[in-house]
């Protein structure tokens, strides 16, 4: 088991920031170009061009570069958005910190037993199999995931999803969680719909103190048992 005492970091590549200046660079100087035929097609067939017309009113040799500028910043633009909503992992010898949005957790590395992906979900389990922490990950590579927490010798499951066959499908009323746990699963059913992400996170922690841990799968929720914590 290789390990190594500098934490590894991972985060929205800045690649991505090149691609979307010159996707947008490219998107701007193809409407530029297009602005004028579209606008006196439009004019040609009865319809009003509306703000084409402010366009068509400028030099070919201003328009281009102006909606390539303007392509320029929507992708820097788009790009930040994305850097802003991915996660940011950082795996040390001693702990996992996960930060995306406005959630961020810290894991000592004493109480992981798993890590393992459920499909674009990040898991982290303990020895009792209690979720420790679930982030979505799918803007991360997953070989770069998995190096950094086997290089840093955490137990890494190569199987996806290894509980999935242990998830059940909610039912309001069903005998194995009991009344506590359904009134917490109906409050994070509103708390869903309301989209209140705190207080989701929160009555997530209240259900996982009742050994039960709970995912969405096509929009209702699926529940899983596991050893109470000692």
């Amino acid at each position: 088991m290789t390990t190594t005492a500098t934490p590894t970091v991972l985060r929205f590549s800045s690649m991505w920031r090149w691609l979307f200046v010159i996707g947008g660079l490219a998107v701007g100087c193809g409407l530029g170009f297009a602005v004028p035929p579209v606008g006196r097609w439009a004019i040609g067939v009865g319809l009003d061009p509306g703000p084409l017309q402010v366009a068509m009113a400028m030099p070919p040799a201003w328009l281009v570069p102006a909606a390539a500028c303007l392509g320029i910043v929507a992708g820097l633009v788009l790009f930040e958005i994305g850097r802003k909503e991915s996660l940011t992992l950082t795996v040390a010898d001693d702990h996992v910190e996960l930060v995306k949005e406005r959630r961020a957790q810290h894991v000592p590395r004493k109480h992981v037993a798993a890590v393992f992906r459920e499909d674009a979900e990040l898991v982290l389990t303990d020895h009792t199999k209690r979720r420790l922490a679930r982030f979505r990950a799918n803007d991360l590579r997953r070989t770069d995931i998995e190096n950094a927490f086997r290089n840093h010798g955490y137990p890494w499951l190569a199987r996806n999803d290894p509980f999935g066959a242990d998830f059940i499908r909610w039912v309001d009323g069903r005998p194995e969680t009991g009344k506590a746990a359904d009134a917490l699963l109906r409050a994070r059913r509103r708390a869903l719909a309301d989209e209140k992400p705190l207080v989701v996170e929160e009555l997530e922690e209240e259900l996982l103190g009742l050994g039960i841990d709970v995912r969405d799968r096509r929009e209702e929720q699926h529940i899983r048992m596991f050893g109470q914590v000692e």
